[in-house]
């Protein structure tokens, strides 16, 4: 189960990602790909950070540097399992 905690880590916030960039692509086929996971990444660990409490420009410019980290991991698992489905 996905509580606060595990969500605001790099793997939480990434398979969060993961599973909104794949219901978005279902209904908006067209979206740009890594635009898309670029925006819904950064989107999911700033209101990660919402959720701890207030934020100082310090921590959203860690937030916004994380954003990037959990886009990274996000795109990269994206493109692990492409290649699973292609070679089955």
């Amino acid at each position: 189960m996905l509580t606060l905690t595990n969500f605001l880590t790099v793997a939480g916030a990434a398979a969060s990602t993961t599973a909104l960039v794949a219901l978005l692509k279902d209904i908006w086929k067209a979206a740009p790909e890594p635009w898309v996971t670029w925006a819904l990444a950064e989107g999911t660990v700033l209101i990660g950070g919402v959720l701890r409490g207030p934020l100082s420009g310090k921590e959203v410019l860690l937030l916004a540097v994380s954003g990037m980290v959990v886009a990274a991991t996000a795109l990269g698992s994206q493109a692990g399992v492409q290649k699973l489905i292609t070679k089955a």
